[in-house]
């Protein structure tokens, strides 16, 4: 019968330049996986600590505007726009700012913002009252991609813009009613 064979333990001992070797080697693998359990925070540096009272964790408004500007980068777009008013810079927006753009009476909310697209829609089908089908088809797919980009749900606030949209649109097709052209 064989027995097992224990890899630590050798035939012979460790002796003179031996043992030096094997304690450098030791102490190699000790100061690396030290440099290995570092965290590096901005100018903060925590060292063997992935959490912790000690580490500043950003708030769900940066976590979510840093995605939003690298989402706007990765795509080649500007990180600041004119809103007609103001400009705005996504780089140093504070959460109040965000806030008050998609606001009822803000550059992003409902009204606003269904606003320009009805007026998109109108002068792409050349203020045809006729082709009203047509816009709201075309305005359909944009919401169902957007959907689609989005993991299939759209925030209520898009769902508000849409029926202003549509709203928007059967007025726009109903004062040709009323007149009878």
């Amino acid at each position: 019968m064989t027995g097992q064979i224990d890899p630590t333990q050798s035939a012979k001992p460790i002796v003179g330049q031996q043992k030096e070797e094997v304690n450098q080697r030791q102490q190699r693998e000790t100061s690396r996986s030290a440099a290995e359990d570092r965290v590096s925070l901005g100018e903060q540096e925590a060292v063997g600590e992935t959490y912790g009272p000690g580490l500043k964790v950003a708030s769900p408004y940066d976590l979510l505007r840093n995605l939003v500007i690298k989402t706007l980068q990765e795509q080649g777009l500007e990180l600041q726009f004119e809103t007609g008013e103001t400009e705005v810079n996504f780089n140093t927006m504070t959460q109040e700012e965000a806030q008050a753009l998609i606001a009822e009476d803000g550059y992003f909310g409902v009204e606003q913002t269904s606003q320009r697209i009805v007026d998109f829609a109108i002068n792409a089908f050349g203020g045809d009252p006729d082709k009203l089908q047509q816009m709201k088809d075309a305005i359909d797919q944009g919401f169902v991609e957007a959907q689609e980009a989005f993991g299939g749900a759209l925030p209520e606030i898009s769902q508000q813009t849409y029926e202003a949209i549509m709203e928007k649109l059967d007025a726009f097709a109903g004062q040709f009613e009323e007149s009878g052209e």
